[in-house]
């Protein structure tokens, strides 16, 4: 009876082992789009000025080449509406729209895997501890309450709890690198924002005196 009932809790590592792949699999996620939020930052303000001075002297080219420098979202989107400076307000608004859209999304790539590990994990934890007991009290009927012991059935108790734990090991950093992640991208989201709204109305009076 020892020797079944230790087989069966071997068998429940399996939910141990996937646990195990969606941890690998979230930390890899969350360094991957760190580094890029990383790579993506840049100091704004000297970006702005030096924009903004080019834009003045009307060197259109070297604005754009300074957006390529940047090889940052936000360069990208400026050098979007520069690419359409002689067209209408509207125009510019739409051209920055749709590759900032773009960008959003890149930067929320495989994010919410993140929350889709932070869900699953409790959820399979779980699920291994039914099984466990599932498994721990049909060995119990077979043998017959005689001839297993208390030491026994806390084993296969211990063994099956351990799933759960392990699920909620994985989830709890999960919902935190997901939460930290899309902060990240929310702060980043509105410093585009702010800074496409001042370069829009830079060209826009700048329109005017050309």
């Amino acid at each position: 009876m020892s020797s079944t009932l230790l087989q069966s809790i071997n068998e429940w590592n399996l939910i141990l082992y996937i646990l195990g792949l969606l941890s690998i699999i979230g930390l890899a996620i969350f360094i991957e789009r760190f580094a890029s939020l990383q790579r993506a930052e840049i100091d704004l303000d000297l970006f702005l000025i030096d924009l903004k001075q080019k834009i003045g002297d009307q060197q259109i080219l070297q604005a754009k080449a300074l957006c390529d420098e940047t090889k940052s979202p936000i360069g990208r989107i400026i050098k979007a509406g520069l690419s359409r400076l002689h067209n209408s307000k509207e125009h510019i608004e739409q051209g920055m729209e749709m590759v900032g859209t773009i960008e959003v999304a890149t930067l929320e790539k495989n994010a919410k895997i993140l929350s889709m590990i932070s869900h699953l994990g409790p959820l399979i934890g779980l699920l291994g501890t039914v099984l466990g007991f599932i498994q721990a009290f049909a060995h119990m009927r077979m043998s017959g309450l005689m001839d297993i012991s208390a030491t026994k059935i806390g084993e296969a108790m211990e063994s099956a709890l351990l799933t759960t734990a392990a699920g909620l090991a994985v989830a709890i950093p999960a919902v935190i690198a997901y939460n930290y992640l899309v902060s990240r991208i929310q702060t980043f989201v509105l410093e585009m924002q702010t800074i496409c709204s001042e370069v829009i109305d830079l060209i826009q009076t700048k329109q005017e005196e050309w």
